[in-house]
């Protein structure tokens, strides 16, 4: 065999060897996604009995769309919204409504709890109408308990402690996961923005956050159960009038860092959610569909038709992973994966897995 032709069957084989091996991570790529839907580990969840997980404000687009998402995949959810908006957040919460009356910030039950109790209502009044024999029957849908949460006051975390204490069925007496949604998001140049509203957001952001952690840690270790908070957004978008949301959100990260040192032992996991590429506004930002002069009758049918989709559907997947998953990560990234990023992780949760 003369040289050329040694090199030309070299060429060949190292081609070769790169397509086999692309293939086979493609494949790993492809058993990696989504694992915790098919493996013993997800099945060993038993989802479908009502795994009770509590959402702290499903005020918030965030938390309103992860409260539906989670009820489908039958979790029990227990939907949090703040009963009062205070003096302190009158001004902070003008930007999302001009002109309003510290009087309209006071009402019992927001709008996303209405959408929230519309949707499931109409979701159980279909599922009855199934035939006994069909294999969607209403025990693959879950539940929801909506109840008042203020993040930032001890008296309210309490109560609704005591809240979910009552409603958790017999037999079943902690929380599989916390879902720290509560939050705010302020734009504003730093030599501009009003100090208070640096306040504000730490208060609810990072004081918030640490408060939950401490009121609802009895019920997370009973399960054995996570933390999950949301961490900082990515590079592109921190900068130009998030500064101090920047900072309260990196905070959140290095708290959920220390907690997961000191509470880890206890058996509850501590998870960070990286928003990356989605704004940060839009998390935050309330469902407002009611029109002035509208009675609720005539919201209910816009109330069911209406789907928020601040979180695109490789981001659920993502954070049904963080939720479902037996051996989650410490944290997660929301951005669109990329076909090389899919191999790395594929190969990475494979070894894991093999060790």
């Amino acid at each position: 065999m003369d040289d050329e032709t040694a090199m030309i069957l070299a060429v060949q084989l190292v081609a070769l060897s790169c397509i086999v091996g692309a293939l086979l991570l493609y494949l790993l790529c492809k058993t990696a996604k989504r694992k915790h839907t098919y493996d013993a580990a997800f099945a060993s969840l038993n989802v479908g009995t009502g795994r009770s997980v509590l959402i702290t404000s499903a005020e918030t687009a965030f938390g309103l769309q992860l409260a539906l998402h989670l009820t489908s995949l039958g979790f029990r959810v227990f939907a949090g919204y703040k009963p009062k908006v205070r003096e302190d957040d009158i001004q902070c919460r003008a930007c999302n409504k001009e002109d309003q009356q510290e009087d309209e910030f006071v009402y019992p039950v927001p709008e996303a709890v209405r959408i929230l109790t519309a949707k499931v209502k109409h979701r159980e009044s279909q599922t009855t109408s199934l035939s006994v024999g069909s294999y969607e029957d209403r025990s693959s849908f879950g539940s929801l308990i909506s109840l008042p949460v203020d993040v930032t006051r001890e008296d309210s975390l309490h109560e609704a402690v005591d809240i979910v204490r009552r409603h958790l069925p017999a037999g079943e007496d902690g929380l599989w996961a916390v879902i720290n949604t509560a939050g705010m998001c302020l734009k504003g140049r730093l030599d501009q923005q009003e100090s208070s509203l640096w306040d504000a957001m730490f208060k609810i952001n990072v004081v918030g956050t640490l408060r939950t952690a401490r009121a609802f840690l009895p019920l997370l270790q009973i399960k054995q159960g996570r933390l999950i908070n949301i961490g900082a957004s990515g590079e592109r978008e921190q900068g130009c009038g998030l500064v101090a949301y920047t900072a309260a959100r990196h905070a959140v990260v290095g708290a959920s860092a220390a907690l997961r040192q000191e509470i880890g032992p206890l058996g509850v996991r501590v998870i960070t959610i990286h928003t990356d590429a989605i704004p940060s506004e839009k998390l935050f930002t309330w469902p407002r569909l009611m029109k002035c002069g509208e009675e609720d009758a005539d919201l209910t049918e816009r109330y069911i038709k209406y789907n928020p989709s601040v979180i695109p559907s490789y981001g659920m997947e993502t954070i049904e992973e963080a939720i479902l998953t037996e051996t989650p990560k410490a944290a997660y990234s929301l951005s669109k994966p990329t076909g090389f990023s899919n191999y790395v992780s594929a190969i990475s949760q494979k070894f894991h897995h093999s060790k």
